[in-house]
């Protein structure tokens, strides 16, 4: 009798963020559990909210399903942007996503694909994991449960380790620069303190935050009045 199909979802969460680290997630079921993630109500982790996605990550690790993160600091996301010379973020989030596979060990493997143009990601995957059925698509968490849970575990540890973010430095909102708390607390840790490791310094909205010469120099009135 042969043994039931292992299959793996990957997903992120946290990639556009300027604050706090991204977040590469995988889950690893059967074939045949599929249908118990539906049933238990597992969807893509945007369409819960912050608490049902704590509650099904907790059904998640204690039902016994195997997962896998790889939890990526700011200064590395630094590194390997194009802006700092790097070979891009799709190469560190295919890094993260052959680690986690390689841990994890699927038959097949599927992948929340992190640019439009999906097979170039699924080939560079491929040629780490010998032996493994790879797909590769945009949005995959909506359509696949076991990378909609995936979703859910990258999600909830990257909102922990915001969470021990704002214990120690205060409001900082979702870390996404559309967020005005999140700006509101990059300008506060500029003029206070100057940047520190949380912040990803290559995105182009500190270059906005970081205060001009003139202002330096107090020769700008920033006071909004006048």
């Amino acid at each position: 009798m042969s043994s039931p199909v292992r299959v793996v979802g990957v997903d992120e969460a946290g990639r556009g963020a300027v604050v706090g680290p991204l977040v590469v997630a995988g889950v690893a079921v059967s074939e045949d559990m599929i249908p118990r993630l539906e049933e238990a109500g597992v969807k893509d982790s945007k369409k819960l909210t912050r608490k049902r996605r704590e509650e099904l990550y907790n059904w998640i690790t204690s039902t016994g399903i195997e997962n896998r993160f790889e939890l990526i600091e700011p200064q590395r996301v630094d590194t390997y942007t194009r802006r700092r010379g790097g070979p891009g973020i799709n190469t560190l989030e295919i890094e993260a996503i052959i680690s986690v596979a390689e841990a994890l060990k699927p038959d097949i493997l599927i992948v929340d694909c992190p640019a439009k143009n999906t097979e170039p990601i699924r080939l560079k995957i491929s040629q780490h994991l010998a032996g493994v059925r790879v797909l590769c698509q945009c949005h995959a968490d909506e359509e696949y449960p076991v990378v909609a849970a995936a979703s859910i575990v990258a999600k909830v540890i990257r909102d922990a380790a915001l969470s021990d973010l704002a214990r120690m430095l205060g409001d900082i909102g979702s870390g996404y620069p559309s967020d005005p708390r999140t700006l509101a607390f990059l300008h506060r840790l500029v003029r206070q303190n100057g940047l520190t490791e949380v912040v990803r310094r290559s995105w182009r909205t500190v270059d906005r935050v970081m205060p001009t010469l003139g202002e330096y120099l107090g020769l700008e009135d920033n006071s909004g009045e006048g």
